[in-house]
């Protein structure tokens, strides 16, 4: 819903408001509690519209942190450093090491958020599903989503990516996956390069809307959590 639709709507409340002079009284009632949740729902849509442009001035000015966590597993996690520049590159991420990735992992677990958020903006706490839209990586062969997901989500990332494309280096598995332990200096990392480029791809393809969508649908969880927030998900509407 844009700024004029909610400017028709609230023009139409007023007329329709004025206009229940001449109806019944049970009629009158009626149609005074619509008004009020009409009221009510272009309140908060535009308090969700305040807070997804909060958002958007948030990313270009301060850090926001990045978790791929589902089922109590963390899978990968990257912070997002300022962006001065729309067009995102792996210079543009902070990587967790290891022991982070552990420390971090029992927090979210104990819903410890404050502590996670630290110096960050906002924290978002992203579901791997929300991450399977069309993409393919070239990484020796073609990755497309689903490959990068497999990689990103197992415990032993190196030794996936040596599977998936061995074929095209004519080696054994065993070598690759030394290799690529070399080459990105931890599976943390590498499993850290792979999600910010997902990330990377998921939002600046993303379609109007599609933000709040996800949030609705708890496929992405932003913290902290102003009001409007927790409200999306019973909005039938929202300004975008």
């Amino acid at each position: 819903m844009n700024i004029v639709a909610i400017i028709l709507i609230l023009l139409a409340v007023i007329i329709i408001y004025f206009a229940t002079k001449f109806l019944g009284k049970a009629f009158k009632i009626i149609t005074k509690i619509l008004l009020l949740l009409v009221m009510v729902l272009v309140v908060l849509t535009l308090l969700v519209s305040k807070d997804m442009n909060d958002l958007r001035k948030g990313f270009t000015e301060k850090n926001n942190t990045f978790f791929l966590y589902d089922n109590n597993r963390l899978y990968s996690a990257v912070t997002l450093k300022p962006m001065s520049d729309p067009n995102l590159n792996i210079d543009s991420f902070i990587y967790f090491e290891s022991e982070d990735m552990a420390r971090t992992e029992q927090s979210l677990n104990e819903k410890r958020y404050e502590e996670i958020l630290g110096n960050n903006f906002r924290v978002l706490i992203i579901k791997p599903e929300l991450l399977n839209k069309p993409y393919t990586l070239k990484l020796g062969v073609k990755l497309d989503q689903r490959d990068l997901l497999d990689i990103v989500t197992s415990e032993k990332p190196a030794f996936v990516l040596a599977e998936k494309t061995q074929r095209e280096y004519n080696i054994s598995v065993e070598e690759l996956e030394r290799g690529f332990r070399n080459m990105y200096g931890s599976e943390e990392k590498l499993k850290g390069y792979l999600f910010a480029a997902m990330l990377s791809n998921r939002f600046q393809a993303q379609k109007p809307g599609e933000l709040v969508e996800d949030v609705k649908e708890r496929k992405l969880i932003i913290y902290p959590e102003t009001i409007s927030f927790k409200v999306i998900r019973y909005m039938p509407w929202v300004l975008t």
